[in-house]
């Protein structure tokens, strides 16, 4: 029963990665920080333009940064309730999230989800 319990919260975690949309908030970060590199090493701006240009990348990344935290909290939340509730119940071990079993189920579900993606033609960031 805990397997199956892991499965399906391996595919609400699969599920909430993509609504989500992590992937993009983390090519977005990228993107920014990028630009910010850019900037700082650009030889045509003086010291004033340039401190300019990265101040206001600033909010950008901390928004950004606080979207891909809340994101990951989300992403793994299914797993932190299990581990909280696993002491409570006879269905729930929190050993067998770690064993050999249990990363297996989380890969199969894992691997089933991106193949029923890519079955039905669904591709979102």
């Amino acid at each position: 029963m805990s397997y199956v319990i892991i499965f399906l919260l391996t595919l609400l975690s699969c599920f909430l990665f993509d609504k989500l949309r992590v992937y993009r908030i983390v090519t977005s970060l990228t993107a920014s920080y990028k630009e910010q590199m850019a900037v700082m090493t650009a030889k045509d701006l003086n010291d004033e333009e340039r401190q300019k240009k990265l101040m206001a990348l600033i909010p950008q990344q901390l928004k950004g940064l606080l979207k891909l935290i809340g994101g990951i909290l989300l992403f793994i939340s299914p797993f932190f309730l299990y581990l909280l509730l696993s002491p409570y119940t006879e269905y729930l071990e929190a050993s067998m999230l770690y064993s050999l079993y249990g990363i297996g189920v989380s890969l199969l579900a894992v691997l089933l989800y991106i193949w029923f993606k890519k079955r039905n033609g669904v591709h979102k960031d």
